[in-house]
């Protein structure tokens, strides 16, 4: 049997994606396992955790062996655990004789500065920079107008920070429990006390605001699934349009955005043009998942999160090697089922690649 261990910092918690991936992993001769990478004993290198007993149809607490092949679904966050959590798991990727299906994908700071040298790629990247002091930020929204400031690691977009200067004030924004909460700022020293101590926190991106906003004043993307199936190539899973609140500023389904089905945008956002619109993504679609793997590591998902403005551009918001499943649990989830397959599938070809050496006679 084939041993697939699935990564997560909280493997006690009931999450049903990694039931019903394990349900299904007898078809493919796979064991499955779930575990924290805390939970491995640094003497002994085995495992408690979770295995999933086939005869018995749930999950059963066992010591074990680390699994030959990792899927990686933990999220980190600023705390110790997280930090402990990811060394482990750099650790785990270092190791020859343990595969992982996807090896991730760095900060959005490296990112950028490996695609723009893409030909490419680079013009679908907005222009990003590092918020390296208040005065550099004051100085990009003295040229934009309207900016956004993005923290260079995580997902979610709750401390994304979009920022305005109205009449010489500056206007801030950001959204805290599926709320958009405002302030403002009279003048630009009061506005780089606020930076000074924002910034202290944790690395941010700056870019100009890009206008995603629809006919009703709601900020939209297109989130694209991407997975590679059975055969290593790369599919995509589907697609769907997410919509946040009126005047707001995100578009993360965490963050209370609404999901509808790329069609059905089609069918009523009449003002763009559909065919490039749809010729555009598929050209970038066929050069990134690639063009990434070259860059850095094997992957086996992408979530790509892609804004169109109003002017018919297209630009890449956000790339996430750890991307959910909700697009498509609400726009098709007849197509549900691949997804529960589809690492199993994947982790069945990458040890049907693996080789056993030949002895020379």
């Amino acid at each position: 049997m084939i041993t697939l261990g699935i990564l997560t910092l909280i493997p006690h918690e009931n999450n049903s994606y990694f039931d019903e991936i394990a349900k299904r992993a007898i078809r493919y001769n796979i064991d499955v396992f779930l575990f924290s990478p805390l939970s491995i004993n640094p003497n002994t290198l085995l495992v408690s955790g979770l295995y999933f007993d086939n005869d018995l149809q749930k999950w059963s607490n066992k010591e074990y062996p680390i699994p030959e092949f990792l899927y990686d679904r933990c999220f980190y966050g600023e705390d110790r655990k997280s930090t402990e959590a990811g060394a482990i798991v750099s650790w785990l990727k270092s190791r020859s004789d343990i595969t992982f299906l996807g090896y991730g994908l760095p900060n959005k700071w490296r990112l950028y500065e490996s695609l723009i040298k893409c030909p490419e790629i680079a013009p679908y990247l907005p222009a990003t920079k590092k918020a390296s002091s208040p005065e550099k930020v004051i100085a990009e929204i003295k040229q934009h107008n309207e900016i956004i400031l993005k923290p260079i690691n995580g997902a979610h977009g709750y401390a994304v920070y979009a920022l305005k200067l109205v009449n010489n004030t500056i206007k801030i924004q950001t959204t805290k429990q599926e709320q958009v909460i405002e302030k403002t700022f009279t003048n630009f020293e009061q506005a780089k006390i606020w930076l000074e101590k924002l910034l202290t926190k944790q690395i941010f991106l700056i870019q100009p605001r890009l206008d995603n906003r629809n006919k009703t004043g709601a900020p939209f993307d297109l989130r694209l699934l991407l997975q590679k199936d059975e055969n290593g190539m790369w599919i995509e899973r589907g697609r769907a349009i997410r919509t946040g609140s009126k005047d707001g500023l995100l578009t993360n389904i965490s963050a209370g955005a609404s999901v509808h089905s790329y069609e059905s945008w089609c069918s009523n956002a009449t003002e763009f043009n559909h065919s490039y619109l749809k010729n555009e993504i598929n050209d970038l679609l066929s050069i990134l998942p690639q063009q990434l793997e070259t860059m850095f590591h094997p992957l086996f998902e992408l979530g790509i999160d892609v804004i169109i403005a109003k002017n018919q551009s297209i630009w890449i918001l956000d790339i996430n090697s750890k991307p959910g499943r909700k697009i498509i649990s609400l726009t098709n989830p007849d197509r549900m089922e691949t997804l529960y397959e589809a690492p199993l599938a994947y982790c069945q070809f990458l040890a049907s690649k693996i080789k056993t050496p030949i002895e020379d006679y």
